[in-house]
């Protein structure tokens, strides 16, 4: 028997205004947007229409988390339910909430806390990230050697890993990378370099704040770790990984490979854009791609 995972994305996914007035025009996906928005006394719908920007650190995780599992109620009311979810960095949070690990309560209010705390740190520390695409993994990890001040930190796909770090040593390496052939090089619209370990004091605080009392349940759908990319059931684990999650690598290939060995999964992005299964199709053959939570909607009217 197939089988679903859903899959969320992480901060700075963009939304189109096509999609986002598809979105608002789902009347579950809207009362959940009006529900947080209520919850955070903060108009989610009005930060979709405006536009908000990737580097608005705390805003856009919120809204990113909002607009996820917007879309992960209207696809259950459409009969559409998953077996099993994961999440690409702030997805994690999206994709406990909907296992029912976390209340939609806690997840607003964690989220919002995660995202002010890591805009604090961005404040603090000039630095950023950047996908290198097409070099291999062994000698990028090489080249980044030489210098303490930047480390690999998201292992998207066997074609693309993030780097993060601080500056000038980030852009040092940027070119250097340029110059040993990288086919293409992108900076991520962030404030500061996330997944790494200039972030640990500042994950540190967000644990001992609001992570190391949470009342965490047992997930009621399998849930795969982005931390340590294995399927998690026990509540003392989920909690040892939101501790280290903030300045943790994200490893979305271990991910995957876990995913394949679970058997025959269709996959949904729950969000607007493809980011995550784009990711999925360069690492595995073997698992079965849908499409976007809009493209699956839509297929379902």
């Amino acid at each position: 028997m197939v089988r679903r995972v859903f899959v969320f994305p992480g901060q700075g996914s963009q939304i189109r205004e096509s999609d986002i007035h598809y979105i608002l025009n789902l009347s579950l996906a809207r009362d959940f947007i009006k529900k947080g928005s209520n919850l955070l006394d903060l108009d989610i719908e009005e930060f979709l229409l405006k536009g908000i920007s990737p580097e608005d650190t705390e805003v856009s995780q919120l809204v990113t988390y909002v607009v996820s599992l917007s879309l992960f109620y209207a696809l259950e009311s459409k009969g559409i339910s998953a077996d099993f979810v994961a999440g690409h960095s702030l997805g994690e949070f999206s994709a406990l909430t909907a296992s029912g690990a976390i209340s939609v309560e806690d997840g607003l209010r964690i989220v919002k806390a995660r995202g002010k705390i890591m805009a604090n740190a961005c404040q603090e520390i000039k630095g950023g990230m950047i996908a290198v695409i097409g070099i291999d993994k062994d000698e990028l990890l090489a080249i980044i050697s030489d210098f303490t001040e930047v480390e690999a930190v998201n292992f998207n796909s066997p074609k693309q890993i993030v780097i993060s770090g601080k500056e000038p040593a980030l852009s040092m390496v940027e070119n250097i990378l340029k110059e040993k052939g990288a086919k293409r090089i992108i900076r991520l619209n962030v404030a500061g370099p996330f997944h790494s370990s200039f972030l640990k004091e500042y994950g540190e605080r967000f644990y001992n704040e609001f992570i190391e009392n949470l009342k965490i349940n047992k997930p009621k759908i399998g849930f795969v770790s982005s931390v340590n990319g294995r399927v998690i059931k026990d509540e003392r684990e989920i909690k040892d990984c939101l501790r280290i999650q903030m300045y943790s690598p994200v490893r979305w290939v271990d991910v995957v490979r876990t995913l394949e060995n679970i058997g025959s999964l269709d996959v949904i992005e729950v969000g607007a854009s493809s980011v995550l299964t784009g990711l999925i199709k360069q690492t595995s053959s073997k698992l079965s791609i849908l499409g976007n939570a809009l493209e699956v909607l839509e297929r379902n009217l």
